[in-house]
Parts: structure tokens; C-alpha cells; sequence
């Protein structure tokens, strides 16, 4: 995606040209009410008063003891009675460090990075200034997922900004250095934040099937070799949890068990359990529709890919792999900020499309469907207008990304953007 008057991946030019000190300052001041928002969210969340400041920031708090479990040699798979860690060793290990500092000092610093995340895919996306701020602080406070991000300790945010940063082109928060114009502007090839993510969670891994889809081979073999190398980092460091992770996963055990059908997880698979039952016919068609919600995400994101909106296609694409994966708890849908910037700043789109859209992200953003009770298998026994309500966003999500795909119909085709032009860009003077 361009921003009106400026090359992908540079400065404008009125920032290129700023005093260094000035463009810091101008960077703290963007950053400190978003920041001072997530502190005052992690800080006031489940009922906690600000003062002391004590977040019950629990999912960090997972991660931190599964890092403790590798480093005295036991099972972080079996945590005894707290809650279980589910993402692959390799996360275990990128949080052995965190385990070395202050806990309140960590709690803060998460709920700060949650933050200074959210400013960063904004501004991808052509946020500036105090705009940038005033919508990050924002979204910070009252978009359940962001909001949740932070109040749990989760790290969904940080995955979508790997992946946002890396494939979609944009501003940046500092200036291109002038030696990196020959190799496209990037210091990391294309593809290795990709595969990053999806080392640290699996569901960013439909993006290797998206980079293939749109035939940059170099993107995708560089994320696959991304993710297969911190695999076996994972195994020499950890041998027994990486058995255990992966042989758990090969055989469809998500290590949840039947909470997979508890009303915060809006995935479809989450959707088809609760309607039709778990270990029945609602595990089948519930992964059969999960399969198709991949391959459509992947179709749609390469139709506007085509069109030449970058940042339309990866956003859909990370709607796919919210609805495709086997869990995705509601604040897992973070991908709805790239989404609700994408509709509330696109003005050329049809209306109809617009409006499909702006409900989709109305509804992840204010999580009406939580007034429903939850947990301990209580939705086994909802009743069908409980079931309709809980289903609502996996249902309006398959909805959009059809709409997404039926929207470009009979539109011309824009050719891609390819990073050999985007390098020639970089070359050409401002103007």
C-alpha cells in the first residue's frame, strides 16, 4: 500500500529531512498516551484497582512458567493446575530471557510493547502525528481484542505486526538508511518475520501458502527455512517438550481437550462443537469448513493482491487463519485494526462493501456476545439463540471474505507490486 505523496517503505520526506532529536521527541509523544493507556488497562482489568498496580496478566504468566520448565528440565506440556501452554517450544525458549527480570517490570514493558505494537501497524497503514496517537490510545482501551491483548499478557498483537511488517509495504518509523536501497530498503530478507511468527504460533503459517499463491518463492522459501531452523533449535535445546508438542499435534490433539467449545473461542471449529457436539459430527464439519476457510482466505487475499492492495490481501488473509484455526479465543482477533483502518479509510470501495465490513469489525471490536455464560461446559447447554448469537463471528466472517472475492468481480486487475519495483522506487528522488 502507498500513502498519498510518499514511496513504500521511506520517510516522508518532511520526516527524512527532520533533526534526529526532534524526530525522537516527536516519537515519545506519540507513543506516551497509548502507553500510559495499556498500563492503565493491564492495571484496572478483572476488577483490579490501579493503586497498587497488580494486573492479573495470567497468559504471561503461562508463558513465564514454561520457560521456567525448560529450564529445570521438566514438561512445560504438563503445568500441573495452571492453565496449559499450547504454542510450540520454540516460544517456550524466546521467553526463557523474560524470566530473568523484575515481574512488575515485565508486566508493565508487555503492556507498554502491546501499545508501541498497535502504533506501529497504524502507521504502516499511513497513521501520523497525533492522529496515530489518539486512535492507537484508543484502540488500546475499547477494542476488546487489543484491550484483552493486554489485559491477559497475550502476544496476538505481536504476531500480527511481524506479519504486517514484513509483507506490507508502507511508512516507516525511522528513514531508510541509504545503504539499504540496493537490497529493497529492508534489513531482514522477506519472509523471515513470516516465519517467525508462525515459529512462535501456527496459524501464521497460511501466510507461506499466501507468498506461494503470489509466486514471491524467495518470500516463502525464506519463511519456511525460518520456521524448520527455529524447529530444530527447539529439538537440540529441548528434545522432549519438541517430541511431545509435535506428536501431540500429529495427532490432532490441540491439548485443550473439549474447552475447545467454550464461547470465547469464535473459530469455526469452536462454532460447529458447540452447535453439534465435540468428539461427534461437529469436530468433521467443523474442520472441513476450517480447511475452506484457508483456502478462500488464501484465494481472496490473492485476488487483491492482484488488484495491488497489498494491505487488503494480508489483512484477509489473517481473518482466514483466525476462522481456519482450532482455536481462536476473542482476543485473538486482532487483525480487526488493520481490518476497521482498511474500511474506515478506503473511500473508493462500494458502500454495501464498506458497511459488511465496518459490522464484521463492530462486532469483534465490542464482543456483544459475551454476555452469554461460559466455561466449565455450560455451553453444552445453550439454546439455538444462544448458539446463533456465539456464532455470529465466525458466520459474518465467511460472509466477508466471500464479499471480499465477489467485490473485485469485473474490476481491472492492477498489476502486483513486486520488491524489484519497489526498489527502483526507493531510488527515485521524492518529489
Amino acid at each position: 500500500m502507498e500513502v498519498a505523496g510518499e514511496d513504500p517503505g521511506r520517510a516522508p520526506a518532511g520526516v527524512a529531512a527532520m533533526n534526529p532529536g526532534v524526530r525522537v521527541a516527536r516519537g515519545i509523544a506519540v507513543c506516551l498516551l497509548p502507553g500510559l493507556v495499556a498500563i492503565f488497562v493491564a492495571g484496572t482489568s478483572f476488577g483490579a484497582p490501579l493503586v497498587p498496580w497488580k494486573p492479573g496478566i495470567v497468559d504471561l504468566d503461562v508463558y513465564l512458567k514454561a520457560a521456567r520448565a525448560l529450564l529445570a528440565g521438566t514438561d512445560p506440556y504438563n503445568l500441573g493446575t495452571s492453565l496449559p501452554f499450547l504454542y510450540p517450544p520454540f516460544a517456550a525458549i524466546l521467553a526463557v530471557p523474560l524470566t530473568w527480570l523484575p515481574h512488575t517490570a515485565l508486566q508493565m514493558g508487555w503492556a507498554v510493547a502491546v501499545s508501541l505494537t498497535v502504533i506501529a501497524i497504524l502507521h504502516r497503514l499511513g497513521l501520523q502525528g497525533w492522529r496515530l496517537s489518539l486512535i492507537s490510545a484508543a484502540a488500546v482501551r475499547v477494542v476488546e481484542p487489543i484491550n484483552q491483548t493486554v489485559a491477559f499478557g497475550q502476544l496476538g498483537a505481536f504476531l500480527v505486526a511481524l506479519v504486517l511488517l514484513d509483507l506490507v509495504p508502507g511508512p516507516r518509523l525511522v528513514p531508510t538508511p541509504r545503504f539499504l536501497l540496493r537490497w529493497g530498503g529492508r534489513w531482514l530478507p522477506e519472509g523471515l518475520l513470516v516465519g517467525l511468527a508462525a515459529a512462535i504460533k501456527l496459524t501464521p503459517g497460511l501466510f507461506f501458502v499466501y507468498l506461494l499463491a503470489i509466486r514471491r518463492f524467495r518470500a516463502a522459501a525464506v519463511a519456511i527455512a525460518t520456521m524448520i531452523i527455529t524447529a530444530v533449535i527447539a529439538l537440540l535445546i529441548a528434545p522432549r517438550a519438541s517430541v511431545t508438542f509435535w506428536v501431540r499435534l500429529a495427532h490432532g490433539n490441540s491439548g485443550l481437550g473439549s474447552s475447545i467449545i467454550y464461547e470465547i473461542n469464535q473459530s469455526i471449529l469452536g462454532a460447529s462443537t458447540r452447535i453439534l457436539g465435540y468428539d461427534t459430527i461437529g469436530n468433521g464439519l467443523g474442520l472441513g469448513l476450517s480447511a475452506l476457510a484457508a483456502v478462500l482466505g488464501v484465494a481472496v487475499a490473492l485476488a487483491w493482491h492482484r488488484r495491488g492492495d497489498e494491505a487488503a490481501a494480508v489483512s484477509l488473509c489473517g481473518l482466514a487463519t483466525l476462522l481456519a484455526s482450532p482455536v481462536s479465543w476473542s482476543h485473538h482477533f486482532v487483525w480487526v485494526a488493520p481490518l476497521g483502518m482498511l474500511y474506515a479509510t478506503r473511500g473508493a470501495w462500494p458502500t454495501w462493501y464498506r458497511i459488511l465490513g465496518w459490522l464484521f469489525v463492530g462486532w469483534v471490536v465490542t464482543a456483544p456476545y459475551k454476555f452469554l455464560k461460559s466455561g466449565h461446559d455450560i455451553e453444552k447447554t445453550y439454546l439455538w439463540w444462544q448458539n446463533l448469537i456465539a456464532a455470529v463471528t465466525p458466520g459474518l466472517g465467511l460472509v466477508l471474505l466471500v464479499a471480499s472475492l465477489l467485490v473485485l468481480r469485473g474490476s481491472r486487475p492492477a498489476s502486483p507490486v513486486s520488491p524489484a519495483d519497489l526498489e527502483r522506487k526507493e531510488l527515485t528522488p521524492a518529489t
